[in-house]
C-alpha cells in the first residue's frame, strides 16, 4: 500500500525513548563555554575526546574560512535581509560558481539541506510520477515527501535490491517516472549506497530517477569533495544530488546539484523555501566560498587522504580487537551494536567514564532493540586518540559479554560493492 511519511503516530514512543536517553545523560546536552578546537569537547566540566562530530576534515578551524567569515561580516553585516527571490548577496554567485567547478553540475544553494529537499522535491516530482524511499533515508527527505500532494509514496527495505526492483517494475508500468529517494552515505551505520546495483537498475528502467541526500560524504570523498554519488556516476542525467555545506564542508547551508540547468531554474523560481526562507547569512556564505576554493586546490586530496588513513586505522584495529560493527564500509562513521536501550546506556556511559564522547544510536534513527553506539573519526583525532577509543570499545564489549541483554552476535554485513570501489580507488 502506498502511504506518505506520517510520523505523528510514533511521537509518544519517540518522546519516551529520547527522554530516557536524555535522562541517562547521553542526549540534549550543552557543551561548556570553553574554546573548541575539534579534538576534545568539554561537557559538565569534563574534557572528553571527541568522536561524535561531523566535521570530518576539521575545516571549521582553518584560517581561510574564519578570515572569510569575518570579511563578509565587515562588508555585508551579520545578515543580508532580503528574500533571495528579490535580491541576493553577491556571495551566492561566487559560491555557486565554485560549486559548479567542484561538481560539474548546476548547483543551487539553499539555507539548509532540509529546506533544499522541501524546495526541490515538490518541483521535480510531477503528477503521474511515483516515489520510493529507502527506509533508512534521512528524516529530512522523508519530511519533504509530505509535500508531494497526490503523489504515491512508499518505503522500501534498506538495500534489498530484489524487492526494490519488484516495486520499480510494478510502478514503471503505471507511472511516467519512478523516483528513488536515498542517501549516498547513511549517517547511522556509515554504509554507502550500492552504486553498481543502482546503475544496473537505471539502465534496465529508463523511467527510474535517483534523488540522493549525500550530505555525509560531501567534502571528504570524491574529486574536489563532490561526494560519493557524483563521484560514481559519470552519466547524471537522471540523478539529483544534495550536498551539505555544513558537516565536513564546515560552513552553512546546502546545495542541490542538478544535471539540467532548466531544472535548477524551475526549483529556484518555484521551490517554496527558495522564495520565502531567510537567506544564508553573509558570514556563512563567506566561509562557504573559502571552503569551496579550498576544495578546488590541488593539495585538497591530501586532507582527504589524512581522513581515509584514520578510517583504515579504525578498521584495522577492529579486526585485531574483534570489534563488531554493523557495517565495515570505508566511511568515517561506525556503529557498534549493543542490543536494547539500557545496554546502549551502559556502553555509552562506560566510554564517557574512560574520557570518550560518542553518540547514542537509538529509535527512531535505528530499529527498536537494535540500539548502539555511533562514533565518527575526523582529522582532529590523533592516532593515539583512535587507539584509546578502540581499546576502550573492546574493553566495554568484554564487560557486556555474557549479559542477557548483550548483543546477540548479529552477523556483520560485508562491505558493499560501492564501498570496495572506494577502498580500491575506483569510480564508475
Amino acid at each position: 500500500m502506498m502511504t506518505t511519511y506520517a510520523p505523528s503516530r510514533l511521537l509518544p514512543l519517540i518522546e519516551h525513548r529520547i527522554g530516557k536517553t536524555a535522562g541517562a545523560g547521553l542526549m540534549m546536552l550543552t557543551a561548556d563555554s570553553t574554546e573548541y578546537a575539534g579534538r576534545q569537547v568539554q561537557i559538565g566540566g569534563r574534557v572528553l575526546l571527541n568522536f561524535g562530530g561531523c566535521s570530518y576534515l576539521g575545516l571549521e578551524q582553518r584560517p581561510e574560512l574564519n578570515d572569510a567569515a569575518v570579511r563578509a561580516i565587515r562588508r555585508y553585516g551579520t545578515q543580508f535581509s532580503y528574500s533571495r527571490a528579490y535580491l541576493q548577496s553577491p556571495l551566492y554567485l561566487q559560491l555557486e560558481s565554485a560549486l559548479e567547478a567542484m561538481t560539474g553540475g548546476f548547483p543551487l544553494v539553499a539555507p539548509s539541506t532540509t529546506l533544499a529537499h522541501m524546495a526541490a522535491l515538490p518541483v521535480l516530482v510531477h503528477p503521474g510520477d511515483a516515489v520510493l524511499i529507502d527506509v533508512f533515508t534521512h528524516a529530512s527527505v522523508k519530511m519533504a515527501t509530505c509535500l508531494l500532494d497526490g503523489i504515491p509514496v512508499a518505503t522500501v527495505p534498506h538495500f534489498d535490491i530484489d524487492r526494490l526492483e519488484q516495486k520499480i517494475a510494478r510502478l514503471a508500468c503505471k507511472h511516467r517516472r519512478v523516483w528513488l529517494l536515498l542517501d549516498g552515505l547513511y549517517s547511522m551505520y556509515g554504509d554507502f549506497a550500492p552504486v553498481s546495483d543502482l546503475a544496473a537498475l537505471m539502465q534496465k528502467y529508463p523511467t527510474l530517477h535517483l534523488y540522493v541526500d549525500d550530505a555525509h560524504s560531501t567534502s571528504w570523498l570524491g574529486k574536489h569533495g563532490r561526494g560519493f554519488i557524483l563521484e560514481h556516476f559519470a552519466d547524471r542525467r537522471r540523478i539529483v544530488a544534495v550536498l551539505s555545506l555544513n558537516k565536513a564542508f564546515s560552513a552553512g547551508g546546502g546545495a542541490v546539484i542538478f544535471s539540467d540547468a532548466e531544472d535548477r531554474t524551475r526549483v529556484q523560481r518555484c521551490g517554496g523555501p527558495m522564495l520565502f526562507s531567510g537567506p544564508v547569512p553573509p558570514p556563512m556564505l563567506g566561509a562557504a566560498v573559502a571552503s569551496a576554493e579550498l576544495h578546488l586546490r590541488p593539495d585538497f586530496s591530501e586532507l582527504q587522504k589524512g581522513l581515509t588513513d584514520r578510517i583504515d586505522l579504525v578498521l584495522s584495529l577492529a579486526r585485531q580487537l574483534d570489534i563488531r560493527f554493523v557495517t565495515n564500509d570505508r566511511s568515517p562513521m561506525f556503529f557498534v551494536p549493543c542490543g536494547e536501550l539500557e545496554a546502549m546506556f551502559r556502553f555509552a556511559q562506560g566510554l564517557r567514564a574512560r574520557g570518550i564522547y560518542t553518540c547514542p544510536g537509538g529509535f527512531p534513527a535505528v530499529p527498536k532493540g537494535q540500539e548502539g553506539i555511533r562514533f565518527t573519526v575526523s582529522l582532529s583525532n590523533t592516532e593515539m586518540d583512535i587507539r584509546h577509543l578502540m581499546e576502550s570499545i573492546s574493553s566495554e564489549q568484554r564487560n557486556t559479554k555474557g549479559r542477557s541483554d548483550a548483543p546477540s552476535g548479529k552477523r556483520v554485513r560485508a562491505a558493499t560493492p560501492s564501498a570496495r570501489a572506494v577502498a580500491d580507488g575506483r569510480s564508475r
